[in-house]
């Protein structure tokens, strides 16, 4: 069986797993604008062209992971697994099957792939800020392959508890979104804070997401990649697992290797 990983950095959360031949479609965002926040980074992914998909996840239902519009590029057959509780953000908007998770709770598809929500340290919510919603990160498993994927995250000690439930070879972690600082500690991660939750996974590679796309914090637009990189400096361990992708580029992992 191959379960040689690839995974494309699309933009912001949005990234495009595959196990093998098995296509999973993360927090996708195809749109110019997210409410009144431009796109920076081109879309290097034409969304019309994306492979044949076996489910969508979605981390949470924030405009920035939820986006409807991005929608019309999917087949309506493609299911959506969101966070318990999630669903009504969803259903009247489009007709796709949607799978709600709690956490810990696991779906298995028929070719064997099995999803399992995780801890993620973060409020969802869609239109006011006294209605949170769940928040989901995951864990996707075919055969000896596991990729691990959270949206939006503050530091927490779910990171460690996360790495007893399995062996992870490629872990998508967010590094932007955290200042002012005050605020944020409690729903972002710093660049230092993402490296240190992916030594807590204890994952083989990491690839870092949400950045670069959509400048909905105060920090500078670049200033996060920049600091994953001093932070990389004179490290050779982590510069060979950490990986920086361009938008549009992919990353391939052998997870026997």
């Amino acid at each position: 069986m191959n379960n040689t990983i690839t995974c494309k950095y699309i933009g912001h959360a949005t990234t495009l797993i595959t196990i093998g031949k098995t296509n999973i479609l993360t927090d996708p965002h195809f749109c110019r604008r997210t409410l009144f926040f431009k796109r920076h980074a081109e879309l290097n992914t034409d969304p019309a062209k994306l492979p044949e998909l076996l489910a969508i996840l979605i981390s949470h239902t924030h405009f920035d992971h939820l986006n409807i519009s991005s929608y019309k590029y999917i087949s309506s057959k493609i299911p959506i697994i969101v966070p318990e509780g999630c669903n009504g953000a969803i259903e009247n908007y489009i007709n796709n099957p949607i799978i709600e998770l709690s956490l810990f709770a696991t779906h298995q598809f028929p070719d064997g792939t099995v999803v399992t929500a995780v801890p993620a340290k973060h409020r969802g919510g869609r239109y006011s800020q006294l209605r949170y919603t769940k928040t989901n990160a995951y864990l996707i498993q075919k055969g000896k392959s596991c990729v691990y994927f959270t949206g939006n995250s503050a530091y927490g000690p779910h990171f460690k508890e996360t790495s007893s439930l399995s062996q992870i070879d490629l872990a998508l972690l967010p590094i932007s979104g955290y200042s002012p600082r005050w605020l944020m500690r409690s729903r972002h991660m710093t660049p230092s804070e993402t490296v240190q939750a992916f030594e807590d996974l204890q994952a083989k590679h990491m690839m870092p997401i949400h950045w670069g796309s959509f400048s909905l914090s105060l920090e500078p637009l670049g200033q996060p990649i920049e600091l994953l990189k001093k932070i990389l400096e004179g490290k050779p361990d982590l510069e060979e697992r950490i990986h920086i992708l361009p938008h549009g580029d992919d990353i391939i992992i052998n997870p026997s290797a």
